[in-house]
């Protein structure tokens, strides 16, 4: 049997083509997740079955340590007894903590190199990454080559293959024909990499966005103190708007006209589906945005003055979407039944 841990909103679009490929080749598998961010109303929208446990353990790093112990000790007693061969997640430290625990191999997936390499290359059995991060950008970043599998292409790509753009999606948002759609999303405020900076960047986007004509602001928060950051925004604009639940959000993306955020995988879905997108993330760059940035589809914002520059344009919606690589959710896949049948994983 093989487990997966889910414990943020991106992971379950990520793992929802790899799910659908196990049950279309009959392999047993359960899924846990964290009640963070939009995880649990993402499971519910997409019916996948799950056993929700544990809560982010907020900014501080005691609060993080804490939370690590204690729901890496809740998972453990949740799997132990079961017949569990690989645990799979995307960057979960609590699942590779009660892995270790139960002396279960793991499979970490991961895309940003300037992470917690320490506790990566110590608990995870194997380091599941894109191609294109070169071996002496890991090497630097302290990741050990020897557990490095590799993947081609951006794991977006593992369920952008199977999206189709919906034409009355734009409409239900409440959107005039000819509005331009602005999706901003905060930076966050609870992850490892937060920036007092990138913060600025954002309040300056709402001040400029929110001031100009024809524009709809769709803001995509995940916590509530993302929430307390838009307050005051909120209160002096009339066309700033909080999406108030759970959407499929490659649908909002290629709907929308611009995209800004301070994350990463929202960043790259919009660059991979050709939206224009600009980023507000100033921790260091994942290589993979630099890879987007140097080709042209995505552009780093660095100043505030940058902002005024932002085109905005109603884009062509209408055009179909064509994958990099539809083969990629039945490549990981494999990757993960060869670990488990190699008895090595």
């Amino acid at each position: 049997m093989i487990w997966f841990d889910l414990d943020n909103s991106p992971h379950v679009p990520l793992f929802r083509p790899i799910f659908a490929e196990l049950s279309r080749r009959r392999q047993e598998h359960f899924i846990t997740a964290r009640d963070f961010a939009q995880t649990k109303d993402l499971l519910t929208l997409w019916h996948i079955p799950h056993t929700l446990l544990g809560r982010h353990g907020g900014k501080g790093r005691l609060g993080k340590l804490v939370n690590l112990l204690q729901r890496g000790r809740e998972l453990a007693r949740l799997v132990r007894g079961r017949a569990v061969t690989l645990a799979v997640s995307h960057g979960s430290r609590t699942q590779l903590v009660a892995a270790a625990r139960l002396g279960i191999p793991a499979l970490l997936m991961l895309d940003y190199e300037y992470t917690e390499a320490r506790i990566f290359n110590t608990l995870a059995t194997h380091l599941l990454m894109p191609a294109a991060i070169p071996d002496q950008r890991l090497a630097q970043a302290g990741f050990k080559l020897s557990k490095v599998i590799r993947y081609a292409g951006f794991k977006e790509e593992i369920y952008l293959r199977d999206f189709t753009p919906d034409p009355a999606f734009r409409p239900a948002l409440g959107l005039a024909p000819q509005e331009i759609l602005v999706t901003l999303r905060p930076p966050s405020m609870v992850g490892n990499y937060h920036d007092d900076k990138s913060e600025a960047l954002f309040r300056a986007c709402l001040e400029f966005f929110s001031a100009q004509q024809n524009v709809q602001c769709l803001i995509v928060n995940r916590t509530a103190a993302e929430r307390r950051l838009l307050t005051a925004a909120l209160r002096r604009r009339s066309n700033l708007r909080v999406l108030e639940r759970a959407v499929d959000g490659l649908q909002l993306l290629w709907a929308s006209d611009v995209v800004v955020s301070g994350g990463g995988t929202m960043n790259r879905e919009a660059a991979l589906l050709g939206v224009p997108t600009y980023s507000i993330f100033t921790g260091r760059r994942p290589y993979l945005d630099e890879h987007l940035q140097e080709a042209g589809r995505m552009t780093f914002i660095e100043q505030a003055r940058q902002i005024d520059n932002i085109p905005l344009q109603r884009r062509n919606g209408s055009a179909a979407f064509t994958p990099g690589n539809p083969d990629l959710p039945a490549q990981i896949t494999e990757v993960i039944l060869s670990l488990r049948r190699s008895g090595v994983a």
